[in-house]
């Protein structure tokens, strides 16, 4: 886990929100020293305390932790069958399909 990334993150949806480090640390149940701790990634904090900030911005813990939502995910193997040739696209998705069922 990049902390730095995830502090950025969480300083760049609570800034969206209109929220203060005050009021995000009030809803969370810490300091807002702690608050702009985890923002600078000068201090980890517990994945309890993730789930907490993640529940009150309202963003998935996947958008918190790596940064990526179901629509990155789905425009990022959109940008690779775009790159494709037709002929080659149909292979590309059954390959995709085999893979996702060996990982189930």
């Amino acid at each position: 886990m990049n902390f730095k990334d995830i502090g950025a993150r969480i300083k760049d949806k609570r800034i969206e929100l209109k929220l203060t480090q005050e009021k995000l640390a009030e809803l969370v149940g810490v300091t807002d020293t702690y608050i702009g701790a985890i923002e600078r990634a000068t201090s980890k904090c517990s994945i309890e305390t993730l789930v907490k900030i993640a529940q009150v911005l309202n963003i998935d813990m996947d958008y918190m932790l790596f940064g990526t939502t179901v629509t990155n995910i789905d425009n990022h193997f959109s940008k690779i069958m775009k790159k494709l040739p037709k002929d080659k696209q149909n292979l590309y998705i059954e390959l995709c399909e085999a893979i996702a069922d060996k990982l189930k």
